[in-house]
């Protein structure tokens, strides 16, 4: 088994759905030390939300990006984004604001005053490509430059978004040796994220399928290209970088279970969305894949064990959008019990 146990704490990327804020309460405490998630706050909704509930979901260190899923952080975010720090420091909360690189002039002095308490900045870049040019070089250094002149513990994120499909050895050496780069300007950690769940699940019909976990093959192989770095991990588990809140407005007829293993996904997929077809694809999961973790190894598989035990009263089967909240909680679990570690 690989030893990451000296690599930076695993970054979930989450988009601050209900569900997902369930999934974050019931993380086991004894995980707390190896995650910080980041909190994608997208729209005006969510800001309130977070300004409300962060303390109660999630008291613990975390990321917070304000910016828009290509990276834009508009005036009104950059608004609520300062608000949101005031009152995270209020409030005592570890927050470590995310913010991209060109953004970090624009904010100027006044960011840096309202984060003089805060843990950490980290500096988020969102490739289109495994190339790491000579100008995003710069432009990172010139923010670490700008962190380090105002005293701040500076983080960065190196973010692909889709994670490749495809890579070869060369570029792996390659890109190994761009993030080498990175890490030494000297950021406190440095982390490669990206995330290859599939925006669409169309390709499954009724019944079972498995989509490659192509965030955690190239980020081994990156990081087994440079083995005296330590690069950390993060991903989008089991949402697609491409989704956004227009998602659930298109939302399937049917319902999935997304169910993390070691190098893929596996689907379990059912013809509708009731009560029943849920309890029928959890009976498939846990009577027939020895790949079924089992109750206690975390939230999410406590949920799937009790929505199939036929002792169980329907009333108390948790069902519909729980199917979120089990597939990121095992997803998690997963990452640093069995991988990242």
């Amino acid at each position: 088994m690989s030893d990451y146990a000296t690599h930076p704490h695993y970054i979930p990327i989450i988009k601050w759905q209900a569900y997902e804020q369930r999934a974050l309460e019931k993380v086991d405490a004894v995980l707390l030390p190896r995650v910080k998630p980041c909190i994608e706050v997208r729209t005006s909704k969510q800001h309130l939300n977070l300004t409300k509930n962060l303390k109660t979901v999630w008291p613990h260190e975390v990321y917070v990006d304000y910016a828009n899923p290509s990276g834009d952080l508009t005036v009104p975010r950059q608004a609520e984004l300062m608000a949101f720090l005031q009152t995270a420091i209020a409030a005592q909360l570890p927050v470590s604001p995310v913010i991209g690189p060109t953004f970090l002039a624009t904010l100027g002095q006044p960011f840096l005053q309202a984060t003089a308490s805060l843990p950490s900045i980290a500096i988020r870049v969102r490739l289109g490509s495994l190339a790491i040019t000579p100008q995003i070089l710069q432009l990172v250094t010139g923010s670490f430059t700008t962190l380090q002149a105002a005293g701040r513990k500076a983080e960065l994120f190196v973010d692909l978004g889709v994670s490749p499909k495809t890579w070869t050895a060369a570029e792996v050496t390659v890109f190994g040796q761009s993030m080498r780069a990175l890490c030494g300007i000297g950021f406190a950690t440095v982390h490669l994220i990206s995330g290859a769940f599939p925006a669409s699940l169309a390709s499954v019909k009724t019944g079972s399928g498995k989509f490659d976990r192509k965030d955690w093959g190239f980020w081994k192989d990156v990081t087994a290209s440079v083995p005296d770095v330590k690069i950390g991990y993060g991903d989008y588990g089991t949402l697609s970088p491409e989704w956004t809140e227009k998602a659930l407005e298109l939302r399937s007829n049917s319902l999935a279970i997304r169910y993390t293993r070691d190098d893929n996904w596996l689907i379990l997929r059912a013809p509708g969305k009731t009560a029943p077809d849920s309890v029928a694809l959890s009976q498939i999961l846990v009577n027939t894949y020895a790949d079924f973790k089992g109750k206690g190894y975390s939230f999410g598989d406590d949920l799937l064990e009790q929505r199939a035990d036929p002792n169980v009263p329907q009333k108390l089967k948790k069902c519909g959008h729980y199917h979120i909240t089990e597939g990121w909680s095992h997803h998690v679990a997963y990452v640093l019990k069995e991988q990242y570690l």
